[in-house]
């Protein structure tokens, strides 16, 4: 009985062992600390080796689609296919002797927010537009807030002038990149945040200064992340939907990728008779056209190609036209960032121009769906509109 029983935990050890040989996590090397990572057909981004992190996370850009990542160093390259929801370890070997943890991660990042609520989907949620902002009413720590609704934030926000009728605590910090430059700003941690029968908790607010004074909070997509959402300017109602509408069909169809959340966007433009195709921020809380960042004016000779019609702070005021999904827009007059100034700035549509197409984004399969609306003949800042303010100064 007992040689029975030994020869039993023989095997279960083999077994084991056996086992975790075969999950072995996989090594590659690399002599630099620079590395890179391409992500499906649009990411394409730099990624710097951390021995001290362990695991050194990357979220897949659309989780919960399939993807292919590759992870290249100085030295050797990685590449997974990755599934919704799971996790992929490996090891990359510094100079020798440095171990770094990276890990390929299909699932959301942990800032993105779910919401809690009683209501069944679609959820249909009214709106003011204010310019050509978009604001929801709603409640931070059950005080009433407006809120202003902005897919090219990379985090929620609270205006400084706000945060004492609030009455937010402040106990962290982060840092923030805004039309104020980069600055340290104080962040309230645990928050309530309510909107419409949606309630989201412990929700990190930011405190900045260039909001307009009668703005108290700004959202982005980071809370819808696992949604879809819509915004019909016809109706004045956001929307959170289960499902795909089934009206999705009559819209146009295109791709994004994600920057902190922030939806990406392709685009042609046109200045001087050449046509550039760019990625463009989709922007709903700017309230103007456009702006053409160091993305696009870094890339081969697209800075020196482009005009301008006259110099600001080292920008170049030029004047083009755009094309979104097949509406075309003439005379647009912009600024356009000098790559020699480094900023990080992204090139962006701003929701002057956003405002004319009703939106679908569905941000499980990163799928833009865009249709022209009521708003279609509003105004942007165009060429005429450039020579009134020129001839007014």
């Amino acid at each position: 009985m007992k040689q029975h029983l030994f020869a039993t935990v023989a095997i279960l050890i083999f077994w084991i062992n056996t086992t975790q040989a075969q999950k072995k996590i996989r090594t590659i090397t690399a002599t630099s600390e620079k590395a890179w990572i391409s992500d499906g057909e649009h990411v394409k981004m730099d990624w710097h080796l951390e021995p001290a992190a362990n695991p050194d996370a990357y979220y897949v850009n659309v989780p919960a689609k399939k993807s292919v990542v590759k992870f290249e160093t100085d030295q050797d390259r990685l590449i997974i296919h990755t599934q919704p929801g799971k996790k992929y370890n490996f090891v990359v070997l510094l100079n020798g002797k440095d171990s770094c943890h990276v890990q390929i991660a299909s699932t959301l990042p942990p800032d993105a927010a779910d919401a809690k609520t009683t209501l069944t989907h679609p959820i249909h949620i009214p709106f003011q537009l204010i310019n050509s902002k978009i604001f929801l009413n709603g409640k931070v720590n059950k005080k009433n807030v407006l809120i202003q609704l902005d897919l090219g934030a990379g985090t929620s926000a609270v205006n400084r002038n706000s945060s004492g009728k609030i009455g937010l605590e402040f106990s962290s910090y982060k840092m923030v990149s805004n039309t104020d430059g980069l600055n340290k700003e104080r962040t309230s941690l645990g928050n309530q945040l309510a909107i419409h029968h949606l309630q989201w908790d412990n929700i990190p607010l930011t405190e900045v200064g260039n909001m307009d004074d009668f703005e108290d909070l700004i959202i982005g997509n980071g809370l819808f992340r696992d949604k879809i959402i819509g915004i019909d300017y016809d109706k004045r109602e956001f929307t959170i939907y289960e499902q795909l509408p089934s009206d999705a069909k009559t819209y146009k169809k295109m791709p994004v990728y994600y920057v902190q959340h922030r939806p990406m966007f392709e685009a042609e433009i046109v200045h001087n008779n050449k046509k550039y195709s760019a990625w463009f921020l989709f922007d709903t809380g700017r309230d103007g056209s456009m702006q053409i960042g160091n993305d696009f004016t870094a890339v081969e000779n697209n800075w020196n190609e482009l005009q301008a019609l006259t110099m600001v702070n080292g920008r170049k005021i030029i004047r083009l036209d755009a094309r979104i999904a097949g509406v075309g827009f003439r005379d647009i007059v912009t600024n356009a960032s000098n790559p020699a100034v480094p900023n990080a700035k992204a090139s962006l549509f701003g929701n002057q121009v956003l405002k004319h197409f009703n939106v679908i984004l569905d941000n499980r399969t990163g799928t833009l769906y865009l249709k022209p609306n009521s708003l279609s003949n509003e105004p942007y800042f165009n060429y005429e509109s450039y020579l009134k303010q020129m001839s007014n100064e």
